[in-house]
């Protein structure tokens, strides 16, 4: 990465090689702009090259916002990420919150509808206001990896490393996208605390000059860089560190759903997000279809579940701050545990 770092440019983009052997910058096609049938939004956001760092980010920015009102979002509901095993005692835990996640996303097609699309373009709408503080003033761009992890690093039984592969989609960026710490494990989870200190050390054995503040934007990009590819399924969660990292610097973990939660329902209210959600919901479908869906997914024995489902979506309407996430799966199944007596007797027994 310190090499890398040495090798600067003018410019924002992809490596291009001509007839002659030579190489120059031309129009950007990282992931973020081309993964996900992005590419067919060409004539709406711009490629580049870009000169400027806040050029660069809100063009990443657009891609995203782009995506959320045109492209497809299954299976990602920003407000109900999706669940993670790491976060359950057990496997069967764990298949029954995607299970009930499974079943609350399908009642009333929250996942392609107008208010899942408009979430994700509030996240964007906010994402630019960002913007001042994630780029730097370095003019020199420098070469990242797109999408560095165990998988394409060899190393020889020394653990040198001895060669980096996958670097199709490799672009010129901010030197912060170099300086963010690698997810080794493609994981929407952050490095561990270790790791980073690791990587910032060896960094700043060889380049002692780096400031803090590149340091700390170099965190922000790591949770932009992941949430505008939205790839991860843990949006909210990215989301959350980000906004806290940018705008409550010195909290070290300042998020709260609730207040997030209210957050979006005042963004939601403003004109111009009123007209944007009416536009959206154009091309949700009808209650019919919708109520087709529900009873072919629920068919059977599943009515039950379907109950469970439709009281959730009552509460998530009527609450601002409703999240779906691994405290409410969890609370289910534990709630779910209690069993239900036919006389007013029994009900006094202890549950065991």
């Amino acid at each position: 990465m310190y090499r890398l770092s040495k090798v600067h440019f003018d410019n924002i983009g992809s490596l291009f090689e001509d007839d002659t052997g030579d190489f120059s910058v031309g129009e950007c096609l990282s992931p973020v702009l081309t993964w996900q049938s992005r590419d067919s939004l060409e004539t709406k956001v711009e490629r580049g090259p870009f000169m400027e760092e806040t050029a660069y980010l809100r063009s990443l920015i657009s891609a995203f916002t782009y995506h959320a009102e045109e492209l497809p979002l299954t299976p990602y509901l920003f407000f109900s990420p999706l669940p993670n095993p790491a976060d359950y005692s057990t496997c069967d835990s764990f298949r029954a919150a995607v299970d009930r996640r499974g079943d609350f996303i399908v009642v009333g097609d929250k996942l392609e509808g107008g208010k899942n699309r408009l979430d994700y373009c509030i996240v964007g709408q906010i994402l630019e206001g960002m913007v001042p503080r994630l780029s730097s003033d370095l003019a020199a761009f420098t070469v990242s990896h797109p999408d560095l992890h165990t998988g394409n690093i060899f190393v020889d039984e020394d653990l040198n490393v001895t060669c980096i592969i996958d670097w199709g989609s490799a672009t010129t960026g901010p030197v912060i996208e170099l300086l963010a710490t690698p997810g080794l494990a493609g994981s929407s989870k952050p490095p561990p605390v270790a790791l980073a200190a690791a990587f910032r050390a060896g960094f700043s054995q060889e380049s002692p000059n780096i400031n803090r503040d590149l340091w700390g934007r170099a965190d922000m990009m790591w949770y932009f860089s992941r949430l505008v590819r939205l790839l991860s399924g843990q949006d909210l969660p990215l989301f959350q560190r980000l906004y806290g990292l940018v705008f409550m610097s010195g909290v070290e973990y300042p998020s709260d759903s609730i207040d997030h939660g209210w957050l979006f329902h005042q963004r939601a209210m403003t004109p111009s997000n009123k007209q944007l959600l009416s536009e959206l919901k154009e091309y949700d479908l009808t209650d019919d279809e919708v109520k087709e869906r529900e009873n072919e997914v629920f068919s059977g024995e599943k009515v039950d579940r379907l109950a469970v489902a439709r009281k959730l979506t009552l509460m998530s309407e009527m609450n601002p701050g409703f999240v779906g996430d691994r405290r409410l799966w969890r609370w289910i199944e534990e709630a779910l545990k209690v069993p239900v007596y036919d006389s007013i007797d029994e009900k006094e027994r202890k549950y065991i």
